[in-house]
């Protein structure tokens, strides 16, 4: 069982630099920023989603090296079915730097002290606990320190994303001007609905899918919680000119403003906008990344205020400030 590793399973690469290598199932979900926490908040931290459903399941890992400790720690009581009280960090050697190692949290792990990991070992099972909200799925989370800050919540390497620059495309170079986006539904629960929106309010940037906003002629995705978690993140192409970057716009709607620019993306900061589905007001929208047209999370503001048919139409409004 814990050797099992994942068969029949396709890997890319994420994040592939000198210092950090990261490889995820090109059937997962990834966000740096859809998160309230400082190393989200700060882009120091990638969340690796094998399904955005509510349910846990077991997790390959996406890095290599050698384990060299595990912890169990204590966690908020969730305020939520199904969650524990238990938190676990498991940290990881990593193979290209020795004075950096990978943190791994939110994963009961199925291995021990002195293991040597490859890409797509079993790690572990997924976990909910308090330090989760209602609406959050189970994932991996990871990130590089210093082994002397790896219990610490502040610190951390950032990263720039794999992208590829000169294989680059648009789904689609005109964007439809929406009154309400119609949106397919493909998941319900009492927490949250998972949707697609239409495949032109989509952009690429090889290898990764996401939500395109737009400033002036300049195309990126967006990356974050929008507006229930403060802070996010959009990625573009490094060499983009971040200075024409000034307000962050979805479908002409000013939904943020960039703060600070590193590497090919930027820290945005978004404004306490409303949106609607159906007419009715929603709690916001979880967006991520992912190898295929990435699902979108919609967050009722109470538990089972929608009950929609898989495969049904519904109709999704951003109100401007």
């Amino acid at each position: 069982m814990n050797e099992f590793k994942k068969r029949n399973t396709k890997y890319y690469s994420v994040v592939d630099t000198e210092l950090m290598k990261v490889s995820i199932p090109s059937s997962s979900h990834f966000s740096i920023g859809t998160s309230p926490y400082y190393a989200h908040q700060k882009a120091v931290a990638i969340d690796i989603y094998d399904q955005i459903t509510i349910d846990n399941y077991q997790v390959s890992s996406p890095i290599s090296g050698k384990v060299l400790q595990i912890k169990e720690l204590q966690a908020p009581r969730p305020r939520f079915k199904g969650g524990i009280d238990k938190e676990y960090l498991t940290i990881i050697q990593n193979p290209d730097d020795k004075n950096t190692v990978f943190k791994i949290l939110h994963i009961k792990p199925y291995l021990y002290v002195g293991k040597k990991l490859e890409v797509g070992d079993l790690l572990g099972e997924t976990i909910r606990n308090g330090y989760f909200a209602p609406w959050s799925s189970p994932h991996i989370h990871l990130e590089l320190k210093r082994p002397d800050e790896a219990l610490r919540a502040k610190g951390g390497y950032n990263f720039d994303l794999n992208i590829k620059r000169e294989r680059t495309k648009n789904i689609s170079q005109q964007m439809n001007n929406y009154e309400q986006i119609p949106i397919n539904i493909e998941y319900v629960c009492e927490e949250f609905i998972l949707c697609r929106f239409p495949i032109d309010l989509y952009h690429y940037m090889e290898p990764i899918y996401g939500v395109r906003g737009n400033s002036g002629n300049i195309n990126y995705i967006i990356d974050g919680g929008i507006p229930q978690y403060k802070n996010g993140i959009i990625h573009f192409y490094t060499g983009i000119d971040a200075k024409n970057i000034k307000i962050i716009k979805f479908l002409n709607v000013e939904i943020g403003k960039l703060m600070e620019v590193r590497g090919n993306y930027g820290l945005v900061q978004f404004f306490p906008i409303k949106m609607l589905l159906n007419n009715y007001i929603i709690r916001g929208i979880s967006l991520f990344l992912a190898n295929f047209q990435p699902l979108i999370k919609i967050i009722p503001y109470q538990k089972g205020d929608f009950d929609f048919g898989l495969g049904s139409i519904q109709y999704f409004k951003i109100n401007p400030n």
